[in-house]
């Protein structure tokens, strides 16, 4: 079995209704779709982080042709020949964004060739898994009416969410206060401050909102400020979360080697895969840190992202325990919800279909494609 061609898909969705995190408002939905294709007709889908275009043009005018004639199988020979030919300049970002959605599409033709779903190549097992809501953005579609908009994921089935702050320290406050309100004292409620706040707002926001027993909060600050990442850790109440905007297993090194969070939040489209994910939660594992993975994007990451919830390590296996639940955001999102056969719930179950286990409807992505 060889590839034979690799196509690039950019899908995007015009919102008619923006939505906002601490940085910006959203008014666009896209992605880089990777579409792989085998000398036997198989194909395998992949969907890449971050921007689009950017990303197809590193698969078209790099990585793909020189991938063409490999066999798909071999996809840590295939990720090793990409990643070692751009280690002098793609060791963080794009470049690995786009290799990212070439492994994913990789493992969907393997499990489709060998008959398997992917997380048997994983060894995984199915479950269901439960997810939290990702919601209560800046304006969208309930437009900050938080009572309206809780009552409405509570009739979903959720039980924990995950809310944006950020934006204005004193409104997060009072925004936090009104969603616990909403959703009540037992449920399990994270913050996601999206890089917005210096390392003294984020002191202030945590002895401001110790008494909502917050579960997580998301990127309190850059990044790159490790330094604070570690002394928040230390002297919050509320566990430190992080790792969506880090790349590949030596890039979480400090992160987890250091223990600069409590939880970690690798992104399987944007740290390398599905393979590279797992690795990373290995080394999380080995300190005792948790792993929730991030997922944003289309039906495809939703779909690698339960493959990896089925063979994620354990920190304290224990009976009783719960396990991590899997993010669904609560945001438009026409290319999760009507790209392919996946539907999606506050419980969902790992696909049991070769590969990935998805059915790409061609002409919802002829209908978005750019």
């Amino acid at each position: 079995m060889k590839i034979v061609e690799i196509r690039t898909h950019v899908v995007a969705q015009e919102l008619t209704t923006p939505f906002g995190m601490s940085q910006w408002h959203w008014t666009t939905r896209s992605s880089c779709l990777v579409e792989i294709v085998t000398d036997d007709d198989l194909i395998g889908w992949g969907e890449c982080f971050g921007p689009a275009e950017a990303n197809q043009s590193v698969i078209d005018n790099s990585f793909g042709p020189m991938i063409i004639g490999d066999d798909p199988r071999e996809t840590l020979a295939v990720w090793e020949k990409i990643y070692n030919r751009a280690r002098e300049w793609g060791r963080k970002g794009v470049a690995i964004t786009a290799l990212s959605g070439i492994e994913i599409a990789l493992l969907d033709l393997t499990g489709k060739a060998l008959g398997v779903p992917v997380y048997q190549l994983l060894g995984g097992s199915p479950r269901n898994v439960e997810c939290y809501a990702s919601a209560f953005y800046y304006d969208g579609p309930w437009n900050n009416d938080i009572t309206s908009e809780a009552k409405h994921l509570q009739e979903q089935g959720f039980a924990a969410y995950k809310m944006k702050v950020g934006a204005d320290l004193s409104t997060d406050i009072e925004r936090v206060r009104t969603v616990r309100a909403a959703v009540g004292p037992t449920a399990q409620l994270a913050v996601d401050a999206n890089r917005g706040y210096s390392y003294s707002e984020a002191v202030r926001f945590i002895q401001a909102t110790e008494a909502e027993r917050l579960w997580f909060f998301e990127e309190p600050v850059i990044p790159e400020d490790l330094a604070s990442y570690g002394e928040l850790r230390q002297r919050s109440p509320i566990p430190i979360a992080g790792g969506e905007s880090e790349f590949t297993r030596w890039g979480f090194l400090d992160l987890i080697g250091n223990r600069r969070v409590d939880v970690l939040q690798p992104d399987a489209t944007a740290c390398g895969g599905i393979r590279e994910t797992l690795l990373i939660a290995g080394m999380a594992s080995a300190h005792g840190i948790e792993t929730i993975p991030h997922v944003w994007g289309s039906a495809i990451t939703v779909a690698a992202a339960l493959h990896i919830f089925s063979a994620l390590p354990t920190v304290t296996p224990s009976r009783g325990r719960r396990g991590p639940r899997l993010e669904l955001d609560q945001a438009p999102n026409a290319l999760r919800d009507d790209l392919s056969d996946l539907h999606t719930a506050a419980v969902m179950t790992v696909p049991q279909g070769y590969g990935l286990g998805l059915e790409i409807d061609r002409s919802v992505l002829n209908q978005y494609e750019r």
